[in-house]
C-alpha cells in the first residue's frame, strides 16, 4: 500500500437510499432484492481496500469537511446528491452509471445531458443511438455489462431433479413509459400458460393491483388513494390478466436459486427491448441450471451464445413456444443446460464478472488520480 493511495477515497452513491450508510457493501442486506445482489460491490470494496483505497457510500461525503486527500465520486444513477458533491474542491465527479432502463426512470434519461456536463464519464449497458429517443441527443457513453454476483453454477441446485415445467419470478409492476416494454408481455405469457396450469408465478405484489415503477411527483397519500380506488374497481371489474396470475401465484421466492432449481424452464423477459440491456435475469437461470426463455436485448447473441437459451423471438406466439418446449427430449434439455454452464466458464462471460466490474474502477482511479491500484 502506498502513501498516495491511502489518501484516496471512493464514494459511491447507491441506486437506492436503502443502501446508504455503507449497506451497499453488505452481502445480505435483508431486502428481497435478489440473490446476493450486492456481491459486486462487496468484492469491489475488498479489492480496493487491499490496495489502500477506502470505499464508502456517498452519504458520508455529503457533509464531511474538506480533506487534503482526493475523493472519487461515482453515482449509480442517483440525481439528488451530485449537484452538492460536484462543487467540492477535493472531489472528482468521475462516473455516473445509468442503472435503470428508460421506461422505468424516464426522468433520469431526460437529465443525462446535464449529468454529462458534470461527470467525466457516463456508463450504460446500452448505446448512444438506442438511448437517443429518451435523451434527446447522442451521449458520450462508456460501455459495460451488468456485473453478476456469481461466476459458476450453484452445484447443489444445478444437479437436483426438475419435477416442474415452468416458472416466472417477477414483481407485479407496470412501466412508467409504454415504449418497447415487456411488463405487460409477461402478464400475457403467464395468462397463456395458466390455462393448462403449466406455470408457477413468484414475486411480490400479485395479490394487489399492479404498481407503477419509477419516480413520480405524485404525493404518497394520493398514490395510496389511487391504489385503493383501483383495488375497489377491480373487485367489481377484475383484470383478467391479474386474475390468471393469481391462480398460479405461489408467493415470494426466498431465494431465486431455490425456486428456479425446481423447474426446467423459466420465462425470462427483460423490462424492455433495448440494445445491450442484459440484466441478472438470464444469469439467474444459468446459475440454477434452468433453461431461460429470453426476450429483451435484440443483440443478446453478441454477448451470450444462442445455444444457452430459448429465444422468444423465434416463435409467433405462446402456442408455438409451448409446442417447441413439449417437443424437447432429455438430450436437448441437457444440451441447453450444458451450453449455459460452459458459457459461464468461458472468456465470453468475463465482461459480466465481478473482476470486470473492479477493472472499471481501477481505470477510473488511475485516470483521475494517476495512481494504479
Amino acid at each position: 500500500m502506498s502513501n498516495t493511495s491511502s489518501k484516496i477515497t471512493l464514494y459511491i452513491d447507491p441506486a437506492s437510499h436503502h443502501f446508504l450508510k455503507d449497506r451497499q457493501f453488505e452481502l445480505e442486506d435483508g431486502r428481497p432484492n435478489g440473490d446476493q445482489m450486492n456481491a459486486p460491490f462487496v468484492y469491489l470494496k475488498a479489492q480496493l481496500a487491499a490496495q489502500g483505497i477506502a470505499v464508502h457510500t456517498a452519504d458520508y461525503l455529503l457533509d464531511a469537511p474538506a480533506t487534503a486527500g482526493r475523493n472519487i465520486y461515482v453515482s449509480m444513477g442517483q440525481l439528488e446528491n451530485y449537484p452538492r458533491i460536484v462543487k467540492r474542491s477535493d472531489t472528482v465527479a468521475s462516473a455516473f452509471f445509468a442503472m435503470e432502463c428508460p421506461i422505468v426512470e424516464p426522468s433520469l434519461y431526460r437529465a443525462l445531458n446535464a449529468v454529462q456536463r458534470d461527470f467525466k464519464r457516463i456508463y450504460s449497458w446500452s448505446d448512444s443511438e438506442s438511448l437517443e429517443p429518451f435523451v434527446g441527443r447522442r451521449l458520450r457513453l462508456e460501455p459495460m455489462c451488468w456485473p453478476q454476483s456469481f461466476h459458476r453454477v450453484h452445484e447443489a441446485v444445478w444437479d437436483q431433479p426438475r419435477h416442474k415445467f415452468m416458472v416466472m419470478i417477477n414483481s407485479n409492476k407496470l412501466p412508467r413509459l409504454y415504449v418497447q416494454e415487456l411488463y405487460t408481455e409477461r402478464q400475457k405469457a403467464v395468462e397463456y400458460f395458466s390455462r393448462t396450469n403449466e406455470i408457477d408465478l413468484y414475486g411480490p405484489g400479485w395479490n394487489d393491483p399492479s404498481s407503477r415503477v419509477g419516480k413520480t411527483w405524485v404525493p404518497a397519500t394520493v398514490r395510496r388513494l389511487q391504489r385503493e380506488i383501483v383495488r375497489r374497481w377491480q373487485r367489481v371489474y377484475p383484470d383478467p390478466l391479474l386474475e390468471a396470475a393469481r391462480r398460479v401465484y405461489r408467493g415470494r421466492a426466498n431465494t431465486k436459486a431455490e425456486v428456479l432449481g425446481q423447474y426446467t424452464f423459466a420465462l425470462c423477459f427483460e423490462n424492455m427491448i433495448l440494445t445491450g440491456w442484459i440484466t441478472e435475469k438470464i444469469f439467474d437461470c444459468f446459475f440454477a441450471g434452468t433453461i431461460p426463455i429470453y426476450w429483451g436485448a435484440p443483440n443478446i447473441t453478441d454477448h451470450i451464445p444462442g445455444e444457452c437459451f430459448i429465444d422468444m423471438r423465434r416463435f409467433s406466439g405462446y402456442s408455438e413456444l409451448r409446442d417447441y418446449l413439449k417437443s424437447l427430449d432429455g438430450g436437448a434439455i441437457r444440451s441447453y443446460r450444458q451450453h449455459a454452464r460452459d458459457f459461464l466458464s468461458s472468456a465470453r462471460f468475463k465482461p459480466f464478472s465481478k473482476d470486470a466490474f473492479v477493472e472499471i474502477f481501477r481505470r477510473i482511479i488511475l485516470e483521475d488520480t494517476g495512481v494504479a491500484v
